[in-house]
C-alpha cells in the first residue's frame, strides 16, 4: 500500500499494524514525523526493543539478515530500523530488501528510510514487494494548492483553523520549506488563543526573517557567543518580538540537549533525535560547556520565564532572558542565574 504522509495516522490506527514500512523522499520533516508516528504505533502494539542500522556508517547485510532471524532475549516484538540516507541501494541491499518483502511474517516491525530512491528504484521488484506487503510513504514537498492543504491540515491537527488569507501569508513566506512552515504554525499556536487564526493574527505574530530571526538569537548562545546573543535579543525586543517566542525556542533546544545527554553517547543521541548534520557542531559546543545538571537548571529557568510572561510569576522576562542566554553561552557574567548554575556543577 502506498499512502501520503498526511494519511499515515489513519492507517496506523487500523489494526493490525503492518510489518513493513518504507519512508522515502527528499522532504525531511515528513520523513522524521512519519517515522516517529510509526514508532509510537509500534510501541503501542508491544514492540519495546529498537534496533537501528545505518548505511552511512556501513551495514553488513548478511549480519542484518541473521539478526532479523534471531529472537530477542528481552521482548517478543522489536522495531528494526534501516536508514539508507542518501545512499542508493546497492546489489546486497536490494537482495536483502527483496528477501524481506517475501519472508514469512514474524513479530518484528521494520522501518526503512531513504532519501535517494529514483523512479527506476520504484519500478524494481523489492520496492513492489514492500508496497504489497507493507506501507510505503513517499515524502515529497507539496506545492501550490497541496501546500495550502498541508498548512490547513497542520493547524486542524491542533484544533485550530487557518483563515484563507492567513494561509496565503504563511505560504508566501515559507513555501518550499516545510520545517519553517511548521515552526511558524507552532509559534502562532503558542501566541494566538482564538480558534481561527486570522490574517491579523499572522501579521502580528509570524516571524518576518527580513526584520529579525528569533532562532538565531538562541543559536548565538548555543555557539558560545554571549555578547552577540544579548545584542540580537535586544534588537528583536526593539522590533517587537514576544519574549515567549525566545523562551520557547530556548526551551526547545535545552530539551534537545537534555535528551542527547541522556543517550549512551552524543552520536547515539544525535541519531535518535534525528539532529541534522548542519546543527551537530553547534550543539556539540553547547554540550561541551554544560553539564546535565546545568541544562536542567536552565530548563527550569526557561519555564519560569514563561510564567512571568503569563503573569504567573514575578520578574522581568526580558532581563531573565538575557541571563538565560548568557548562561547558555557560558559567558563570564551570569547574574543571579549564574550563582545557581555554579552550584549545579
Amino acid at each position: 500500500m502506498i499512502i501520503k504522509p498526511e494519511r499515515l495516522a489513519a492507517a496506523l490506527a487500523r489494526p493490525p499494524l503492518a510489518p513493513l514500512f518504507l519512508i522515502f523522499g527528499e522532504e525531511p520533516l515528513q520523513r522524521i514525523e512519519s517515522a516517529d508516528a510509526i514508532r509510537l504505533a509500534a510501541r503501542a502494539a508491544g514492540a519495546e526493543e529498537r534496533l537501528r542500522f545505518d548505511a552511512v556508517t556501513g551495514i553488513n547485510w548478511d549480519a542484518l539478515h541473521a539478526e532479523t532471524q534471531s529472537l530477542s532475549l528481552f521482548c517478543a516484538r522489536r522495531v528494526i530500523e534501516i536508514e539508507l540516507g542518501k545512499k542508493k541501494p546497492d546489489a546486497p541491499a536490494e537482495s536483502f530488501l527483496k528477501a524481506l518483502a517475501s519472508a514469512p511474517e514474524g513479530e518484528d516491525i521494520f522501518i526503512i528510510s531513504a532519501e535517494a530512491l529514483s523512479r527506476d528504484d520504484e519500478k524494481k521488484d523489492w520496492f513492489a514487494g514492500l508496497a504489497a506487503r507493507g506501507v510505503v510513504v513517499p515524502c515529497r514537498l507539496p506545492e501550490g494548492a497541496a501546500f495550502h492543504h498541508w498548512l490547513d491540515a497542520r493547524a486542524r491537527a491542533h484544533g485550530r483553523e487557518l483563515a484563507a488569507p492567513a494561509a496565503d501569508l504563511l505560504a508566501a513566506r515559507t513555501e518550499g520549506n516545510l520545517l519553517a512552515a511548521a515552526q511558524e504554525i507552532d509559534l502562532l499556536l503558542l501566541l494566538v488563543d482564538a480558534p481561527v487564526i486570522t490574517l491579523e493574527h499572522a501579521l502580528a505574530a509570524v516571524t518576518d526573517s527580513a526584520r529579525y530571526d528569533v532562532y538565531k538569537v538562541v543559536d548565538s548562545a548555543l555557539a558560545g557567543d554571549a555578547a552577540r546573543a544579548v545584542r540580537m535579543l535586544r534588537g528583536v525586543r526593539e522590533e517587537g518580538a514576544e519574549p515567549v517566542v525566545i523562551s520557547w525556542s530556548a526551551g526547545r533546544e535545552l530539551r534537545l540537549l537534555s535528551r542527547v545527554q541522556s543517550a549512551s553517547s552524543v552520536e547515539a543521541g544525535f541519531a535518535t533525535e534525528r539532529v541534522w548534520q548542519t546543527r551537530q557542531a553547534l550543539l556539540r559546543r553547547a554540550l561541551q560547556r554544560l553539564s546535565p545538571r546545568q541544562v536542567q537548571t536552565l530548563l527550569r529557568d526557561s519555564v519560569r520565564i514563561d510564567w512571568m510572561v503569563k503573569g504567573m510569576d514575578t520578574g522581568e522576562p526580558w532581563e531573565e532572558l538575557e541571563s538565560l542566554l548568557i548562561a547558555l553561552a557560558g559567558g563570564p557574567w551570569l547574574g543571579a542565574l549564574g550563582d545557581t548554575l555554579r552550584t549545579a556543577r
